[in-house]
């Protein structure tokens, strides 16, 4: 097929076009001469990105290696609109692949861009904050955290469980529990290093209050006082900040659905009421 001729935006065969639509093909030639992509093409006359691509091949749209040079000059302009926030982002020791995604700028031309416009203040400035930052990323050695951990030891008069140690070493400026754990392979390995014995954890002996025998008789007991049954969340709220109660969680973990659970209930309210009313009768 042989490409139409093309001499600018306003020059198409316009032999194929709908009535009324030349206007419109010459918008999406000029857009594309910008630089535009198809898809921003596509986005604002809300058809597909292939619909673009169709219209500029049977309409006679500009040169794809124009096209490229106009993309570039426009990345280009964005980048330069934008050098003031670029520069200090770079200053403050941001590497340009994230001050370029901070921005929404493409990275490559935030690489031209910088070393278009970067001063030797500006270089300095960013020498001084990549210093700053690994001064203040300390790393530990092995010994480092023996010492730490010998520490807190002594602090306590005993070996320090890991939750223990995590809080004295943001109070005595230790290496972080996290450090600890990566670098050492786990607390227990930790405390061996520090030639310390891991306390025992002792064995669970604590038998369950909350028994299926106890949730009902504090059901029952709930229903007493109220008068009524209670939904789920009516019994959350008066089960609320009491010991003597078991949560709505427990209750439904020990006996099942709440909607069984009001069901049984119901029926022993009126077992109860026949039963009393049977008795007033007899009177």
């Amino acid at each position: 097929m042989v490409r139409p001729a093309h001499t600018g935006a306003a020059a198409f065969d316009d032999s194929t076009l709908v009535p009324g639509s030349l206007q419109r093909v010459r918008q999406i030639a000029a857009l594309r001469e910008q630089g535009r992509s198809l898809d921003e093409i596509a986005l604002r006359f809300g058809v597909s990105r292939e619909r673009v691509r169709q219209i500029l091949r049977a309409h006679g749209g500009p040169d794809p290696q124009d096209v490229g040079e106009a993309r570039r000059r426009r990345v280009e302009q964005q980048t330069e609109a934008r050098i003031d926030e670029l520069l200090a982002l770079w200053r403050a020791g941001e590497d340009l692949g994230s001050a370029a995604s901070a921005l929404g700028l493409q990275a490559t031309a935030c690489r031209s861009a910088i070393t278009s416009f970067a001063t030797e203040i500006d270089r300095a400035a960013r020498k001084a904050s990549l210093a700053s930052s690994r001064a203040m990323a300390k790393t530990y050695s092995d010994r480092d955290i023996i010492v730490a951990l010998t520490s807190v030891a002594t602090r306590l008069g005993r070996v320090p469980t890991a939750k223990e140690y995590g809080v004295l070493a943001r109070e005595l400026e230790c290496p972080s529990l996290a450090t600890v754990l990566n670098r050492m392979s786990g607390w227990t390995n930790a405390v061996r290093a520090a030639g310390l014995t891991p306390a025992s954890t002792p064995a669970r002996t604590r038998s369950r209050r909350w028994t299926v025998e106890a949730c009902w008789a504090a059901l029952r007991h709930v229903v007493a006082e109220l008068g009524e049954i209670p939904t789920v969340v009516g019994y959350d709220r008066h089960a609320a900040d009491r010991t003597d109660l078991p949560s709505s969680a427990t209750v439904r973990n020990r006996l099942g659905r709440w909607s069984a659970i009001t069901s049984q209930l119901a029926d022993e309210r009126k077992l109860a009421g026949d039963a009393q009313g049977a008795r007033t009768q007899r009177r």
